[in-house]
């Protein structure tokens, strides 16, 4: 009998965390003889379209997910998310390993305990709420504050059968201080892959203007919000420059536009699609992140990929996550102490044609190249 996976994706909504959802199915499916892919109906269409031609190893079943829209409707999304986990748990043979791609924190406890008494192997992927382990700065419920707490304590106790994964080497590292050793010594870890475009159209504009762009959500909340607002004052000098926000819009347009950012038509109010997205990067001869210096310890970024999707030069303020990036991959940009080195630097350059050989970066980054690391995570804890 072959080794098989069940992948449960039991959270997504629309374009949520669409490119991490394809490409670590495209590697399961590279690891295992099987991957039962459990999802709703529209998150298929969205992933089986990034994926282009679905692996004939990978079997769709569908699952139940609520669009919440509104404070009731989070809570049926929580609740219906929680009960999914548990019909999937109940569901499979204890000799199957089950991978749930988001972990909903306020139904961990239910998940661990249901895992345990059935004796199922389960990996438990963490995403960016593990921020929150230091940052008091939380937007959590109660209930998914008290699961962060829980793990953090000595007494926690995993199911046998149980480990945590997050995306890469420097967040497990970085993860040491602020969980318990039970926690930790049952975390393991892949690489975020990336499934790529092989041809990648530029948009040329010879207007003697240098256009630079953040990519990702732009929300109040963000930390990294007065860093933007810092950089675009100190652009001010500088005429030969343009600066965009390019992603979803959930700030004040006219603030925005005071500040001399601009963004891309009604993404104020609405998602674009990847189209858009990728049309938007196209005419920019620059990516620019700003995230601060004591963030992007316990998560990755998507949008540090999209950048390399679109081979354009990244200029970076440093942090533990993106200094671990560059480390891998020098030649992909620049990073910066402050915002202040970054105007510096944009003084005297002058557009140029990029020598980077993005072929083999995205060669790298894979998900066939990452399988090939996590195999062997797989292998050391008996899940293959």
């Amino acid at each position: 009998m072959g080794s098989k996976l069940i992948y449960v994706d039991n959270t997504s909504i629309g374009s949520k965390h669409e490119m991490f959802n394809a490409s670590s199915l495209k590697m399961f499916s590279e690891i295992y003889d099987d991957v039962i892919f459990y999802a709703s109906r529209p998150v298929k269409k969205n992933t089986f379209k990034i994926l282009k031609k679905k692996p004939n190893n990978i079997t769709y079943k569908f699952l139940p997910v609520i669009n919440a829209k509104k404070r009731i409707s989070g809570y049926l999304y929580a609740i219906i998310a929680m009960l999914t986990s548990c019909f999937v748990l109940i569901k499979t043979n204890k000799k199957d390993v089950i991978f749930f791609n988001y972990t909903v924190l306020w139904a961990f406890s239910a998940q661990n305990f249901l895992s345990k008494i059935l004796n199922r192997k389960v990996i438990f992927m963490f995403h960016g709420d593990l921020e929150y382990l230091y940052d008091s700065r939380s937007p959590l419920n109660s209930f998914s504050k008290k699961a962060l707490y829980r793990i953090k304590q000595k007494k926690f106790t995993p199911s046998k059968g149980a480990y945590f994964c997050v995306l890469g080497e420097s967040i497990k590292r970085n993860l040491k201080k602020h969980v318990s050793n039970n926690f930790y010594q049952k975390t393991i870890f892949f690489e975020h892959s990336y499934i790529f475009r092989e041809h990648v159209k530029d948009i040329i504009i010879n207007d003697g203007i240098i256009r630079i762009g953040h990519l990702g959500e732009l929300r109040k909340e963000k930390q990294f919000i007065n860093n933007l607002f810092k950089f675009s004052k100190l652009l001010d000098s500088l005429k030969k420059i343009k600066f965009y926000s390019i992603g979803r819009i959930y700030h004040d347009k006219n603030i925005l536009k005071k500040m001399g950012i601009e963004i891309i038509s009604d993404s104020d109010k609405r998602s674009l699609s990847r189209f858009e997205m990728d049309k938007a990067i196209s005419m920019l001869d620059y990516i620019l992140f700003l995230y601060p210096k004591d963030g992007y310890k316990l998560r990755a970024s998507g949008a540090l990929y999209d950048a390399i999707d679109s081979e354009k030069p990244i200029l970076s303020l440093k942090n533990d996550y993106f200094n671990n990036i560059f480390s891998k991959y020098k030649n992909i940009g620049c990073l910066f102490e402050n915002e202040n080195e970054i105007v510096d630097y944009l003084k005297n350059i002058k557009k140029q044609t990029s020598s980077i050989d993005y072929k083999i970066i995205k060669q790298k980054l894979s998900p066939k190249t990452v399988s090939l690391g996590f195999k062997k995570e797989l292998e050391k804890i008996d899940f293959l």
